[in-house]
């Protein structure tokens, strides 16, 4: 700002300088007085911060400039405009009152100064008009810092949720496999090792009673192969255990879901996929089913919709989810905890989503694979 506001008064004091010594032919002692005390007073204008020193050098500015003005050279009130605006806008906001005060010296003006009186408004005018586009440009550019600066944070605190939801996708992981783990463990030496260890009992018996015993030692071993049978038995229950049930796996479990919500509430839903749906991952699926059960959720709550279609499509580098509705839609979509939920989630898997209530209103999850 000040840098703007010192290159229009350099302009105008080189104009009020060059007219003047093309008017008289010379430059007086006291007109190179004048300049210097102009200059040393609105160059402190902008070093003084304090509103009660600019007013004052203001005022000394704007006395010195009409005692010069009558005393040695008209055209030097020329320069009055700019520090009456500088002034009244220390107090006033109305643009318009600041106008008419930046013209109020033509109504003071004498005889001697008739001939400046078209110049002095025009002058005034454009100084107005000048500094007027001036504050334009820094409150839209101060907006825009603000703006920026918004942005920016609204951007860190994504980038720490995203991070906090990498780490705890990655606490849970260790998490479920470790507690897998135990159990796996346990559920060996409970069922597994108590019956491989009964079979070792049983077949050391029957070797020693292998010479002094045999009808004994052909009981015991035999005793050791079914309990040989049941812990193989038991292994092989506990493999198939581990692996979970299909239904509850990516697009059987998606349809259970969607079957479920389905019955529980009044409007119908489908649910379709195209592409290959295997190379979509465990946690990208679970992100795909809490997405989807937000927007139901949403769709049942706000949109008076009788239908809604889940469709699942997985192209060369995205997956695709788009939950739409035959609603009353929204043509202003105002972002809550929902809508921002759903996209801290997809932004944990590098995703995000895109919302439109124009016809309707739909959801899409947009997903990164590959």
């Amino acid at each position: 700002m000040e840098l703007w506001t010192m290159s229009i008064k350099a302009i105008l004091l080189s104009y009020v300088v060059i007219q003047s010594y093309v008017s008289v032919g010379s430059i007086s002692p006291w007109y190179m007085l004048y300049i210097l005390l102009y200059l040393c007073l609105n160059i402190s204008i902008h070093i003084t911060k304090k509103g009660s020193v600019t007013t004052i050098v203001l005022l000394l500015s704007m006395l010195v400039t009409a005692l010069s003005s009558s005393y040695i050279q008209p055209l030097l009130l020329l320069l009055l405009p700019l520090n009456i605006y500088e002034l009244f806008t220390i107090y006033l906001r109305k643009r318009g009152i600041i106008l008419f005060l930046m013209m109020v010296p033509l109504l003071l003006l004498s005889q001697e100064f008739q001939a400046i009186l078209v110049t002095y408004g025009l002058v005034a005018m454009l100084s107005f008009l000048y500094y007027l586009l001036l504050n334009t440009y820094i409150n839209k550019n101060a907006d825009l810092k603000e703006d920026i600066e918004k942005r920016n944070e609204h951007i860190q605190q994504l980038t720490q949720s995203l991070n906090e939801n990498k780490e705890y996708i990655r606490q849970s992981d260790y998490t479920i496999k470790l507690e897998e783990r135990n159990r796996l463990s346990q559920e060996i030496h409970d069922k597994i090792g108590h019956s491989m260890t009964g079979a070792l009992i049983q077949m050391e018996a029957s070797k020693r009673l292998f010479t002094s015993d045999p009808n004994k030692s052909a009981e015991l071993l035999q005793n050791a192969i079914h309990i040989s049978k049941d812990g193989i038995e038991s292994i092989r229950l506990v493999l198939k255990n581990m692996k979970p049930p299909k239904e509850q796996l990516g697009m059987n479990r998606m349809k259970l879901f969607v079957d479920e919500f389905s019955a529980k509430h009044t409007f119908r839903t489908s649910l379709t996929h195209e592409g290959n749906v295997d190379i979509i991952t465990p946690i990208q699926w679970k992100v795909i089913q809490e997405n989807t059960k937000e927007a139901l959720t949403n769709a049942m709550k706000y949109s008076n919709a009788t239908f809604v279609s889940i469709h699942i499509e997985v192209l060369r580098s995205l997956i695709k989810v788009d939950v739409s509705d035959n609603g009353k839609g929204e043509q202003k979509v105002i972002k809550g905890l929902g809508l921002i939920g759903m996209e801290e989630r997809a932004a944990s898997v590098s995703g995000t989503i895109i919302v439109d209530g124009s016809r309707g209103f739909s959801v899409t999850t947009l997903i990164p694979h590959g």
